[in-house]
């Protein structure tokens, strides 16, 4: 399907609009990305290919934009979405994000009733701290004590990183980092984890949730089963699909390209370790691509069927 590409840089927005050429409107996809931050255009063509208006927003990391995730506002996402619903004529919107984008996608569908369909990919379920790319290298960067999101004005309470020293060592001994270290495990305190957890039973529509379970940047299938919980004690659990992928780890959001070769990334002064294996991290994001794909024609073309 033909798609038509117009930047958009006009009351507090960056990003891409992505319009199907159709002949009926189109549902509309808010489209975010994660801590590497800035547009994510291929992305947006792509899902727009498929017959969705797709917005790419750029939330950080972009021309005129905060350089690291410190306290973005929930509403700049909703301003996405205004733009979406007057493109979509009403129709339900969907939203999508991977990594910490995931954790945005969930952010936003919980504090926005016009979201009806959700996809967080290698997301989480509990909002984590914020990063803070001026702090310098990967270790003064977890340091720094940021949130990554606010509203109405007020910063989010956060998850905050942890074995810090063992991040240093990692660092000093200059091996591949795996950061999923940096992040602690659920929290088994009821008030703690209700604190900082995301209140995914506002959610008006469905979830999918898909990571993988050898994910090493974070752990992201612990951290979206607080969403899975979370939902089902609210009688909800048929909303959401949790998807855990075997032998995959980190990089399966947004769709398939080049096979990939290593499962290293670069980062703040370091090199990461993803997770999973070469192969089975292709195969992952094909899969991946493939349910979100199906997930949202199912979802945001159901009110006109």
């Amino acid at each position: 399907m033909e798609v038509d590409e117009t930047p958009i840089r006009r009351h507090g927005l960056v990003g891409l609009l992505c319009t199907p050429r159709t002949a009926a409107p189109a549902p509309g996809v808010l489209l975010v990305g994660g801590s590497e931050g800035g547009r994510h255009d291929r992305d947006a063509v792509v899902l727009a290919g498929e017959g969705f208006t797709v917005f790419a927003l750029s939330y950080f990391a972009d021309r005129g934009l905060a350089r690291g995730l410190v306290d973005i506002p929930l509403e700049l996402f909703s301003r996405g979405l205004d733009l979406l619903e007057s493109l979509s004529e009403g129709r339900t919107l969907g939203v999508t994000g991977g990594s910490r984008g995931g954790e945005a996608a969930l952010l936003v569908a919980a504090h926005d009733h016009r979201v009806g369909a959700v996809a967080t990919i290698a997301g989480s379920g509990v909002v984590t701290q914020g990063i803070d790319y001026g702090a310098g290298l990967l270790p003064q960067i977890l340091r720094r004590e940021v949130a990554s999101w606010t509203l109405g004005g007020e910063r989010l309470p956060y998850l905050p990183y942890a074995n810090l020293d063992e991040i240093d060592r990692l660092v000093a001994a200059t091996e591949p980092v795996p950061l999923g270290v940096a992040f602690p495990p659920v929290p088994t305190d009821p008030d703690v984890l209700d604190r900082v957890s995301i209140p995914v039973e506002r959610i008006s529509g469905k979830v999918l949730s898909i990571c993988g379970d050898e994910d090493r940047m974070w752990p992201s299938d612990a951290y979206t089963r607080v969403a899975v919980d979370r939902l089902a004690a609210h009688d909800r659990a048929g909303d959401i699909e949790h998807v855990v992928l075997p032998g995959v780890g980190h990089p399966i959001a947004g769709p398939p390209g080049q096979s990939f070769t290593s499962t290293l990334s670069p980062g703040p002064g370091v090199t990461f370790e993803m997770g999973g294996s070469p192969r089975a991290n292709t195969a992952g994001r094909m899969d991946a691509w493939r349910r979100q794909v199906m997930f949202f024609k199912r979802e945001l073309d159901a009110d006109q069927r």
